[in-house]
């Protein structure tokens, strides 16, 4: 075994000198596009998590829906003089049919459920739609949405929510125009 592993040690080795010895000069080239964004969206909302936590399926029952919770995406170090002063949204995702727009639940148990988003004033935001979010200002912005859970109009009319645990997984976007 003690051979084998010097063997391999000086094929490695040999396997390394041999390409530098015949490599070529201007062989590798590197290529890129250097933007100026007007803001950096913070590190700590590059991977957002939003817990539910406990909710009952009697409330979706009745209501259809839950109350929004609030979600923050913070940008800073707002720049503007850029002709880039207002800032936009794209939320894409596994999208639902009926209705369209919201993202579909992933769990084994959990069907007939989905995440809405809104606005602060209650104006659905669908999924693979461009949405304005305001004008920004010199240094720190927010864009400000809600996330709610929805049955759909099948499972509600049939009262067949699955119960159990669920994630899902949703992207979004933010331009400037």
């Amino acid at each position: 075994m003690g051979k084998r592993i010097i063997n391999l040690s000086l094929w490695i080795a040999f396997g390394l000198w041999l390409p530098a010895a015949a490599a070529e000069e201007d062989n590798l080239f590197f290529s890129g596009t250097l933007m100026s964004e007007p803001c950096v969206l913070d590190a700590d909302d590059e991977q957002y998590e939003l817990d539910f936590e406990r909710v009952i399926d009697k409330d979706i029952y009745i209501n259809g829906r839950t109350l929004g919770k609030p979600i923050t995406l913070r940008l800073k170090n707002c720049q503007l003089g850029f002709g880039k002063d207002k800032v936009n949204i794209t939320f894409s995702g596994n999208a639902s049919i009926d209705p369209p727009g919201l993202l579909v639940v992933q769990g084994s148990e959990v069907q007939g459920l989905l995440v809405g988003l809104e606005t602060t004033n209650g104006d659905p935001l669908q999924l693979h739609t461009t949405y304005d979010m305001g004008t920004l200002v010199k240094g720190a912005n927010q864009i400000k949405f809600n996330a709610y859970l929805q049955g759909t109009p099948k499972a509600l009319a049939a009262r067949s929510i699955g119960l159990g645990a669920f994630n899902s997984a949703l992207n979004f976007t933010v331009g400037y125009e």
